[in-house]
């Protein structure tokens, strides 16, 4: 019967944590102002339009 070692905190696994959070919240962000740009435009357009 074989004993298994818990494995400590790998620095390594941390750092790659971070950095997938980073690239995640980066995608987000990007995704979500080019979400919110569209209606601005077309608001802005429309308002250009009847004045």
């Amino acid at each position: 019967m074989k004993i298994r070692k818990v494995k400590r905190y790998d620095r390594r696994g941390i750092v790659k944590d971070i950095l997938i959070e980073f690239r995640d919240s980066i995608i987000f962000e990007v995704f979500w102002n080019i979400l919110m740009f569209i209606p601005r435009i077309l608001f802005r357009l429309i308002k250009n339009l009847f004045n």
